[in-house]
């Protein structure tokens, strides 16, 4: 199943980002596996004050091992690193990439039983926050960020290949025969000892649409034909295009992708400004520390030693609250706080994606031969929406309108996906 939602509450202009989210997420399990072993999670804040301490956060994990054992190495990783990254004081690199550690030590633990010895997991972790987006990384799932028409690789594959191609300088667009390309260096679980890759804090803009998905998409799909994908579409119909794209180049693996776009808020609400509030009685309080210490230093002068111990305790006792009650605000997760410097090395890779008559050209091919395929096979499918969809997609390739003849012909496949899933769930 699918989680399709538009998150929103508006910030004050002086706030990094201030704007809200709409996303989409999906697991398929593709049309060669017998189980899906990736696992996702996406925990969004709800409210101004869970915005301000954890952001919007986005899981994903792609599990290995014989039996159910990858299902679980992934499910572990997934919760493991939700349930520690929102546990620790700031949503920073450090605190997702040490989230990333715990879930690597909770899968090593399990592992110790017989049926899960061995097993592992990918995990990516992808964090919205006021400082701007942060990162934790492992394996060769992915996340990618779309600006415009660039998209970004904001992680590198911890793959044999990517490893051999960064440290002889050779193209990982080109690589050698010799080198398999599906054999990856680092997981959470398998051996002791691993490096979690940090990325970030990354600027965060209106309009920004990022990715994180596993390897069954990436392997089927290039990297230029997801950019075109994720920029004509919605989250919720990115996600579908993508999954059914990967699926018609024969599925071959688990597939998992989750969609995040920011946007601007559909509503003005000042929820976030009042949780940037400091309340009067908090200014009180401050107040009453400068009332402590002034007092503290009149006290110096008379000599009073007992009145300046006890207006000093009182001056460190007000003062320590005062920060306790403002650390949302003046400290710790104010979007305020000056940027941090980003750690790690991303973008990786980078591509420009504006749409193209090749793509579009493509797409039309696919569909004509999905739609021969099926009536080949005597299904019985009579998809008026896809029909029409063809037709509009066709009108806009002759007319060189790129954009919309992608989407024309890809909403046509979805469509007659749809049509053939149904039917296969009727025959189940």
């Amino acid at each position: 199943m699918g989680e399709n939602n538009w998150v929103s509450f508006s910030m004050s202009a002086s706030t990094v980002w201030k704007k809200s989210i709409r996303f989409a997420v999906q697991t398929d399990i593709g049309l060669r596996r017998a189980n899906n072993q990736d696992s996702h999670l996406v925990q969004v804040a709800q409210t101004a004050k869970q915005w301000l301490e954890r952001g919007h956060l986005f899981v994903v994990a792609d599990g290995m091992g014989a039996h159910v054992a990858g299902e679980v190495a992934s499910r572990l990783a997934v919760e493991t690193v939700a349930k520690n990254f929102i546990s620790r004081a700031a949503c920073s690199v450090q605190s997702i990439v040490q989230s990333l550690y715990d879930a690597h030590r909770t899968i090593r633990s399990h592992s110790r039983q017989e049926a899960y010895r061995s097993m592992g997991t990918t995990c990516d972790a992808l964090a919205l926050t006021p400082q701007g987006a942060v990162i934790g990384h492992v394996g060769d799932s992915r996340v990618y960020r779309l600006r415009g028409q660039t998209l970004e690789q904001l992680t590198f594959d911890h793959s044999l290949l990517w490893e051999v191609c960064s440290l002889t300088g050779m193209a990982v667009e080109e690589p050698p025969e010799y080198i398999p390309k599906n054999q990856i260096t680092r997981s959470l679980g398998p051996v002791d000892n691993l490096t979690v890759d940090g990325e970030g804090p990354l600027p965060i803009e209106i309009g920004d649409i990022f990715l994180v998905c596993s390897d069954g998409l990436t392997g089927q799909v290039k990297d230029e034909e997801i950019g075109q994908i994720l920029a004509v579409f919605p989250p919720d119909l990115a996600v579908e295009s993508l999954i059914n794209l990967a699926n018609l180049r024969g599925g071959p693996d688990n597939i998992t992708v989750a969609v995040v776009q920011t946007t601007e808020s559909p509503q003005e609400s000042e929820a976030v400004d009042k949780a940037l509030s400091i309340p009067g009685w908090h200014w009180g309080v401050l107040g009453f520390t400068f009332l402590s210490l002034c007092g503290a230093a009149g006290s110096i002068a008379a000599g009073n030693s007992f009145l300046i111990m006890m207006l000093a305790v009182l001056t460190a006792v007000s003062a320590s609250a005062f920060i306790s009650l403002t650390r949302n605000t003046l400290f710790g997760g104010s979007p305020f706080l000056p940027q941090s410097a980003p750690v790690g090395k991303a973008p990786y890779r980078t591509w420009k994606c504006a749409s193209s008559p090749e793509f579009a050209g493509t797409l039309a091919k696919l569909f004509s031969e999905l739609q021969n395929a099926a009536f080949c096979r005597h299904f019985n499918i009579r998809s008026h929406e896809a029909q029409h969809y063809e037709a509009k997609g066709t009108e806009a390739l002759k007319s060189k309108n790129f954009p919309e003849a992608i989407r024309k012909f890809l909403l046509a496949i979805n469509a007659l996906m749809y049509e053939l899933k149904k039917m296969r769930r009727q025959k189940q």
